[in-house]
C-alpha cells in the first residue's frame, strides 16, 4: 500500500514537472521537487506508525510521548540536517536564486539545477555536479550572476615597446570604437593606455556585455578578441611577451 502511495506521488510530480516546464517563471521548477521529497517523507512516517501501529501492536500515542522526552538528543545529535532542513527553507522562501541561475559560492560558479532537503545540486562549466550543503549556502556570500543586468569584462592587451605613441593612440581608439559600437556592448567601456609593463606596453579594455547569459558572453568576448588581434597587426604592432635581455660587457684583460 505504502509503495503505491510512493509511486503516485512520483506520478502526481511527474505530471507537474511537465506543466512547469511550459511556464516561464522558475519557481515551479524549484518548488515541485521540494514539494515531492516532503510528500514522500510525509508517506513513509506515516507508513511506519500504522505498520507500529498494527503489525507490533505499539502504542503510537506512548511512543509520540517518548519522542517528545528523546526529542532534545535527537535534535542534537541531526543539528546539521536541521540546519540543512532549515537552510532549504530559507531558500525557497528568500529567494537568493533560482533554479537554472549562475551563481558562484566561494570557488564554485555554476548553474543551479536542484535545490533539496540536504543540499543544492550546482553544474559547473566544466560539467562536474557539485553538491553544497544548503547551510553554506545561506552563510556563505554568494553572487547571482543571473541577476545582473550586464557582466563586465576587463582584459590588458600587451604591446610590444617599439610600438610608437602613434601606434598606441590608434590602436586605443579603434578598440575603443570596437567595444562601444558592437551590438553586445553598451556604451560605458573604457580603453586606456595605462602602464609600463616589465615586458609590454599595457593597454586596459574594459567593456560590460548586455546581458547576464553565460553563453553570450564568452560569444562576444570572442569576437571581440579577435577584433583586437586584427587592429593590432593593422597599426603595425604586436603582443608581447615576457623576454629578458642579456648584455656582456668586456673586462679589461689584468
Amino acid at each position: 500500500m505504502f509503495w503505491t502511495l510512493l509511486r503516485v506521488v512520483d506520478y502526481i510530480g511527474l505530471r507537474l514537472k511537465h506543466k512547469a516546464e511550459k511556464t516561464e517563471s522558475k519557481v515551479d521548477d524549484q518548488l515541485i521537487p521540494f514539494a515531492i521529497e516532503i510528500g514522500k517523507v510525509l508517506v513513509v512516517i506515516f507508513g511506519v506508525l500504522i505498520l507500529l501501529s498494527n503489525v507490533f501492536s505499539v502504542d503510537v500515542t506512548a511512543l509520540a510521548a517518548g519522542l517528545g522526552v528523546g526529542g532534545v538528543a535527537i535534535a542534537l545529535a541531526s543539528k546539521e540536517s536541521l540546519e540543512n532542513l532549515l537552510g532549504s527553507f530559507t531558500i525557497f522562501f528568500d529567494k537568493p536564486f533560482q533554479v537554472g541561475d549562475i551563481i558562484t559560492v566561494g570557488s564554485i560558479t555554476g548553474v543551479v539545477e536542484k535545490v533539496g532537503f540536504r543540499s543544492t545540486r550546482v553544474r559547473t562549466f566544466d560539467k562536474s555536479l557539485v553538491t553544497i550543503p544548503n547551510k553554506n549556502l545561506i552563510n556563505s556570500e554568494l553572487d547571482n550572476l543571473s541577476l545582473k543586468p550586464v557582466r563586465k569584462v576587463h582584459i590588458d592587451v600587451g604591446l610590444t615597446y617599439n610600438t610608437s605613441v602613434d601606434q598606441i593612440k590608434k590602436i586605443v581608439k579603434d578598440i575603443q570604437d570596437l567595444v562601444d559600437k558592437h551590438p553586445n556592448t553598451n556604451e560605458d567601456g573604457l580603453v586606456r593606455f595605462f602602464n609600463f609593463g616589465a615586458s609590454s606596453l599595457d593597454v586596459m579594455v574594459i567593456y560590460f556585455v548586455n546581458s547576464p547569459d553565460w553563453n553570450l558572453l564568452v560569444d562576444t568576448k570572442q569576437e571581440i578578441n579577435f577584433k583586437i588581434i586584427e587592429i593590432v597587426k593593422k597599426h603595425g604592432s604586436d603582443f608581447a611577451f615576457p623576454t629578458r635581455s642579456l648584455y656582456f660587457e668586456n673586462q679589461p684583460k689584468s
